[in-house]
């Protein structure tokens, strides 16, 4: 046995003796060879072919490689990452339609995939008829499906077209149709590729209801989504692939942060950088007190780095502590280590639940600075008002610079805790944020009312 082989044993061996694991993903690849005939393919598909090109040889495409992660019974996983990354590619793997070139999956429990919209649905059947057929897929029987069809029906919610062919229905209803299964036949394990990104907010609200419910009583949740929202308030783990490589594995807050990050710094469709550095306005650094960033989490190469912050009330004075509606005012010098092009920073002002209340910064207002000589820093601030509900909220400091390949970025996690308070005479927030808005009040005219 060759050393690469031992140590995938020994890590699979190791990875088994994990209890509560639902999910088991250890070293799995996936590649596709370019250069085999239809006989090569069929002989591999009844057990008499290699591996296909599991390392990616010539005429190869590699999807994945070497992927391994866990999750426990009760948890929620997301995965994301840009379209190609592979991500779909190990859902289908995990969910045992589509098999690894190398390494092992093992998912314990009864599984229940949402993956291509509509897969498993005969479109000339009628929703009613692709229920039970879901239901007898999964092993369900007919009577124990004609127990549950109504609560389906009821969740999915498309009114008398349940009769009708599915062919008729619009990608909202069949993914309601879809979903009402889905989480009707208690699964162990429930995977969802993107499928809640189709359908009307109040149905997506709905659905998201359902799965804090699903995974408070112990089922374990996988799922591949562009929606880093939706990451952040309902996985408490999440893994970002990068071409078929897990780039970053931990917890939901920092992977998004490390991948919003990278994404900003790479950005396609940067403006074009609209500042000189020669031309930029001297101005004297703050005399308030500035943030201490030196024990903070950061993110990035540090290329270009945040080298000293202030956060600073209208006044000019340093506090952390706002009053609703109050203007506060965010500092940044921005250093670069090395000559640095296309340079942008800004802000991200996150609730308790991890959410984005408030983001912007040079990208956003399509103005960067067109370079900044090695050694040198510029100074960047932001002013934004407060109109947030009460509480206490953190903000996230950062800068890039660069396009496509060439970037390099830095970004400070917490930087600092934000309190904003209210006083009694002051109106409530009832929502996340206050927007400006106008209330009239008026009496109809004589003759308008019938």
């Amino acid at each position: 046995m060759s050393k690469e082989k031992a140590a995938l044993a020994e890590s699979i061996d190791s990875r088994r003796a994990q209890p509560g694991l639902a999910i088991d993903v250890a070293a799995v690849g996936k590649s596709y060879r370019s250069d085999r005939g239809l006989h090569q393919w069929l002989a591999r598909g009844i057990g008499l072919g290699g591996s296909g090109g599991a390392n990616g040889t010539q005429g190869g495409v590699t999807a994945l490689a070497e992927v391994s992660f866990s999750v426990a019974r009760g948890e929620a996983f997301g995965v994301i990452g840009r379209n190609g990354a592979g991500k779909s590619t190990l859902l289908q793997i995990i969910a045992g339609t589509l098999r690894a070139s190398t390494g092992e999956c093992r998912v314990h429990g009864r599984v229940t995939a949402l993956l291509e919209l509509g897969s498993g649905f005969n479109p000339e059947f009628t929703g009613r008829e692709n229920v039970y057929l879901a239901g007898a897929i999964l092993g369900i029987s007919r009577s124990e499906m004609d127990r549950r069809f109504d609560d389906i029906a009821r969740f999915a919610d498309i009114g008398a077209f349940i009769e009708q062919p599915v062919k008729t229905y619009s990608t909202g209803m069949l993914m309601r149709v879809a979903f009402g299964v889905a989480i009707s036949v208690e699964p162990d394990v429930l995977i969802i590729d993107e499928a809640l990104s189709v359908g009307d907010i109040l149905f997506q609200q709905k659905c998201s209801r359902r799965l804090h419910e699903l995974i408070q009583a112990g089922v374990t949740l996988l799922v591949v989504t562009h929606d880093l929202a939706f990451v952040l308030n309902m996985c408490q783990r999440a893994m970002w692939l990068d071409q078929g490589r897990v780039r970053f594995l931990g917890p939901a807050g920092e992977c998004v942060r490390e991948y919003v990050a990278a994404m900003t710094a790479i950005s396609g469709n940067a403006p074009a950088p609209s500042d000189e550095f020669a031309a930029l306005t001297a101005m004297v650094l703050p005399r308030a007190r500035e943030l201490d960033l030196g024990a903070k989490e950061r993110l990035g190469d540090g290329g270009v780095r945040v080298g000293r912050a202030w956060l600073l009330h209208a006044d000019g004075t340093a506090s952390s502590a706002f009053r609703v509606g109050d203007w506060a005012i965010a500092v940044l010098l921005v250093q670069a280590t090395k000559e640095a092009r296309c340079v942008g920073a800004g802000c991200e002002l996150r609730n308790r639940h991890g959410q984005v209340v408030f983001a912007t910064g040079l990208r956003v207002a399509r103005r960067l600075v067109d370079r900044i000589p090695a050694g040198e820093s510029c100074l960047v601030t932001i002013r934004f008002r407060l109109e947030l509900q009460p509480g206490q909220y953190t903000l996230d400091l950062g800068c890039g610079a660069g396009s496509d390949a060439d970037t390099t970025w830095d970004r400070v996690l917490n930087a600092v805790v934000v309190d904003v308070s209210t006083t009694p005479e002051q109106e409530v927030v009832h929502g996340l944020v206050r927007l400006p808005y106008e209330i009239q009040v008026a009496r109809p005219q004589a003759g308008g009312v019938r």
